[in-house]
């Protein structure tokens, strides 16, 4: 299950001699001559690897490596098989441990190699976080109908049809026909009333993060108030008979645009509590002095951002420049890899921004938290 714990999990795996850590986005239908490209790039970034390893002067560490490299290359051709389950894939080996974890999703993860103490998560990260587990909710005059999204994955949880309480005499007045809509609108008005707790709790059992409410307004405003004090998004849109994944992917759009605007309202909740001396902070250096001191309950980093800095003899870390006075630092040239992972260690959440939500963070180094205390 792709959630908080899985990546603590990731994190833990430590290992001196590196952790080689594998993504790559593939086309599963694709049909192409000779290797696909996404296996192309994936084996550059290996030779990469693979040329960095080779200029180590530790003769045994650098012919332990290679070797690992080598025996890797089944799972590497099984990682970028086309007809391999996922869309997004990743693998993570450990030198020392022989261990091996597979992951996917059906979202890009993007293509590339890392060799590292632990294992590289930040493209994972990126790609749970746009796609975040939502709940659509399809109201339409028929009944109710409930979408799990996550990860590229679209599932039907729930359906309810309406029982509409109408007279279906045929040859009605207009006043008879007038008081039989009127009766078929508040039957509606009632059911949707009491599909809202069954709608409530698929909402905390499956923890969406989004709840989207699609149909026409005379239904689905009834259903958020019956919703109260959760507030789902609505969104005027008809949708026809489809399947999950046609639903999801006709209101991408839509649901894209829920998350950018989630995204900038906890931006906008991280800035009024840092200026208000609250349980907030701004910007790279004050951040992470907290995250340090395990103060941070949530780390906001922007999806674009890229950060450089070294970490001290007591593994505090540093942005470049900024070190304490005396304090000899090690370079991190990937320092929000290092805070994603101080953060994950600390039981804090990380919050990848999406960029077009992440102006707000724009003056402060792309770098934000909401603390603990």
């Amino acid at each position: 299950m792709h959630d908080l714990s899985f990546l603590r999990e990731l994190v833990a795996m430590k290992d001196e001699m590196g952790v080689v850590s594998l993504y790559v986005t593939v086309k599963p239908r694709a049909e192409a001559e000779g290797r696909p490209p996404w296996e192309i790039r994936l084996r550059h970034a290996l030779r990469d690897v693979r040329e960095q390893v080779t200029a180590w002067p530790d003769r045994i560490r650098r012919a332990t490596v290679l070797e690992h490299l080598d025996a890797l290359e089944p799972e590497v051709a099984e990682l970028v098989d086309p007809a391999a389950p996922g869309l997004g894939r990743a693998l993570f080996a450990p030198v020392c441990t022989g261990e091996i974890r597979r992951t996917s999703l059906q979202v890009p993860v993007g293509t590339g190699a890392a060799l590292e103490p632990t294992p590289y998560v930040r493209p994972l990260l990126t790609a749970m976080a746009t796609s975040a587990p939502a709940g659509v909710v399809v109201v339409r005059r028929e009944g109710v109908r409930l979408i799990d999204y996550r990860y590229g994955l679209a599932d039907d949880v729930y359906r309810s049809a309406f029982d509409l309480d109408t007279d279906d005499r045929p040859r009605q007045s207009s006043e008879e026909q007038e008081r039989s809509l009127r009766r078929a609108e508040e039957s509606r008005r009632r059911y949707l009333h009491a599909v809202a707790p069954e709608i409530s709790n698929r909402i905390g059992a499956l923890r969406w993060t989004d709840v989207l409410l699609i149909g026409d307004p005379r239904l689905t405003g009834p259903l958020a108030e019956a919703l109260h004090p959760l507030e789902p998004v609505q969104i005027d849109k008809a949708i026809e008979a489809r399947s999950a994944a046609g639903v999801v992917g006709h209101i991408a759009p839509e649901l894209a645009a829920v998350r950018v605007r989630r995204d900038a309202e906890l931006i906008g909740r991280v800035r009024d509590l840092a200026l208000s001396g609250g349980r907030g902070s701004l910007g790279i250096g004050p951040s992470l002095a907290l995250l340090n001191e395990g103060r941070v309950d949530c780390l906001l980093l922007d999806e674009n951002g890229r950060w450089r800095g070294g970490r001290g003899p007591d593994g505090f870390l540093y942005p470049a420049g900024r070190a304490p006075h005396g304090v000899e630092v090690v370079a991190e040239p990937d320092l929000g890899e290092r805070m994603i992972e101080r953060a994950l260690e600390s039981g804090a959440e990380v919050m990848i921004v999406h960029a077009d939500a992440a102006a707000g963070l724009a003056e402060h180094d792309g770098v934000g938290a909401l603390l603990r205390w």
